[in-house]
């Protein structure tokens, strides 16, 4: 027993403790409360965005929402003083923090980086099902000011953000597998129509409701070949062509496309991928035409890889005289018929590695024009006029006759469209 007037540390203590314990129940308290807003929200059918704003409320700090690419799929709270990230996955220090997460798969805390592309000081924690990583939940730090939620200790904090992360995953994966099973859907219906695989017209019209395509629609089919390797193909064609419905097939990608978004659309798609080439039919005005669309596409292709238009768009619709060409089934014939004009003419260019048919395509298409002929072809005019009168000699052409003309252009046209000339 202590005198009056003593001091007595036991009191102070046990008061402390008490005060510790208040504090953590209290701590524990509000993050059980996150976690059960923010699971009533997921099991709601909040998707990415919608969760990501609820949680942005439930903590008082920005909340960012990145893919495995580290493209932003959602972000919301924080103040509008807080700067934007800048990751991306080419920077070494983005690059190892990748590895880090990959390896932990839990949050880690990482501060600030002056002078690198990671100087936002923020928790960052995998979204996982599984071994696969679906995305990355960020929880951005503004300071010591902050208030809220970064005022709860880093246990705290680590497990509310687990958590999240957790239900990030399922409404990912949910989000995935229903695009998953929707693509799948919309390619069959796609492949259905490609391949004339319908009843009838009613039947084709009511495959191409399905897509969200109305029945007075006008619709172009595109194709790409090779088919593009990269497997979110189906959301970069709706970015570029919003509507369009695809299928692979055939080492190819075939795409039916409401309306005519015009050719700067079409040829974005050439730059999904190298070295791959689009091709575009006429306007198709009803599904059961489909199929018809599909032909014309892989024929524009084809020549569009004679006519050395690889990687490029072509457009059925732009080819010309090549257009009735490719109606003629027999090749041969074809071949027969301008190797009976021009036969001559190919094999001197063989024998002697001249380019006297390419001359005579560039003079024939400038209407006999020696100077614009010239002009292409960098060369004078007399050189031109030169090679225009050795043409005749050897073909015995009279290339200022309309009907030798037309005959010269047709052989010329069939030459250059079996990637001859």
């Amino acid at each position: 027993m202590t005198s009056a007037g003593a001091y007595d540390p036991v009191p102070d203590r046990g008061a402390a403790e008490h005060s510790g314990l208040s504090r953590e129940n209290s701590i524990y308290r509000r993050t059980m409360a996150v976690c059960d807003e923010l699971a009533d929200a997921a099991l709601g059918g909040a998707d990415p965005v919608r969760l990501t704003e609820v949680f942005a409320r439930l903590v008082g700090k920005r909340i960012v929402l990145l893919d495995t690419g580290f493209r932003l799929r959602a972000q919301a709270g924080g103040s509008d003083s807080l700067q934007g990230l800048r990751w991306n996955r080419t920077d070494p220090s983005v690059d190892r923090l990748l590895r880090a997460l990959e390896a932990a798969r839990r949050p880690l805390r990482i501060p600030a980086i002056p002078g690198s592309l990671l100087d936002q000081a923020c928790l960052v924690t995998p979204v996982v099902v599984r071994e696969t990583i679906l995305g990355y939940l960020l929880v951005l730090d503004e300071g010591p000011a902050a208030s809220g939620y970064g005022a709860v200790p880093d246990d705290a904090e680590f497990l509310t953000s687990t958590y999240a992360a957790t239900l990030f995953a399922l409404t990912l994966a949910h989000e995935q597998t229903s695009a998953e099973l929707d693509l799948r859907y919309r390619s069959s219906v796609v492949d259905a129509l490609v391949s004339g695989h319908f009843l009838d017209a009613q039947d084709a019209r009511r495959k191409a409701r399905s897509l969200g395509l109305r029945d007075d629609a006008v619709l172009r089919i595109a194709m790409l070949r090779p088919a593009l390797s990269e497997l979110d193909w189906a959301q970069r064609i709706v970015s570029i062509l919003p509507g369009a419905a695809a299928a692979q097939r055939d080492g190819a990608l075939v795409m039916i496309v409401p309306g005519d978004p015009g050719a700067a659309a079409f040829a974005a798609l050439c730059q999904l991928e190298q070295g791959v080439t689009c091709g575009v039919s006429e306007q198709v005005d009803s599904p059961e035409l489909v199929p018809r669309g599909v032909r014309q596409a892989e024929r524009a292709i084809d020549l569009g890889l004679r006519l050395g238009r690889a990687g490029q768009l072509v457009r059925y619709d732009e080819l010309g005289i090549y257009r009735l060409l490719c109606t003629i089934g027999d090749m041969q014939q074809l071949m027969g018929f301008a190797r009976g004009v021009l036969g001559s003419l190919l094999d001197y260019d063989t024998e002697h590695r001249t380019e006297l048919v390419h001359t005579l395509s560039v003079y024939l298409h400038h209407h006999g024009s020696h100077k614009q002929s010239a002009r292409m072809l960098h060369l004078h005019t007399n050189t031109v006029a030169y090679r225009v009168a050795r043409i005749e000699s050897i073909t015995g052409l009279a290339l200022g006759d309309p009907d030798d003309r037309l005959v010269a252009h047709v052989a010329v046209k069939i030459i250059e469209s079996q990637g001859f000339g």
